[in-house]
């Protein structure tokens, strides 16, 4: 098993486990509407904080919010997977952020649901994306989810799947 499977596979435990949980029953289970993170929420607020980095095309400040060491970090969008910060930053982010048809007027996450058990959580999301590509405005909705692990007393993001 390899180490992104190790740190995942208890996320997916917990993802299914929580699945059969009365709603509300979970004390540290959130839901924040319109992008607004609540104070005892650090999983979110790191949500938030990398939504906003995305949209500024910063990633130097995405980078702060991850798992950043060796293949710590997975991300799968659409059909596209990537394992580990750098591969995702060089070949991925780099190029997209660098095209200039590539406007982002919003990308923003929306409707966050977290639920957390010590050190390790996982959120469900909204994507709000607006932007303009080869001078096309196109608007759309997308889904997230993300697993995140506190390291340190810092909460990062050891996993996102968006669509």
């Amino acid at each position: 098993m390899t180490t992104v499977m190790r740190r995942i596979a208890p996320a997916i435990l917990l993802i299914a486990l929580s699945a059969t949980a009365a709603p509300g029953a979970d004390p540290v289970h959130q839901q924040a509407g319109h992008g607004q993170a609540t104070g005892r929420d650090a999983p979110t607020r790191v949500l938030l904080a990398y939504a906003q980095a995305i949209n500024a095309k910063d990633i130097a400040a995405m980078g702060r919010l991850v798992m950043d060491k060796g293949d710590g970090f997975t991300v799968f969008e659409g059909s596209g997977a990537n394992t580990g910060w750098a591969d995702y930053r060089d070949h991925h982010l780099a190029p997209e952020f660098a095209n200039p048809d590539l406007v982002f007027h919003t990308y923003a996450y929306e409707n966050i649901r977290t639920r957390h058990d010590g050190d390790l959580a996982y959120a469900i999301f909204s994507i709000k994306m607006d932007y303009t590509y080869k001078g096309e405005r196109k608007s759309r909705t997308g889904r997230g989810t993300a697993i995140l692990t506190r390291d340190a007393d810092a909460w990062k993001i050891v996993h996102l799947h968006t669509s």
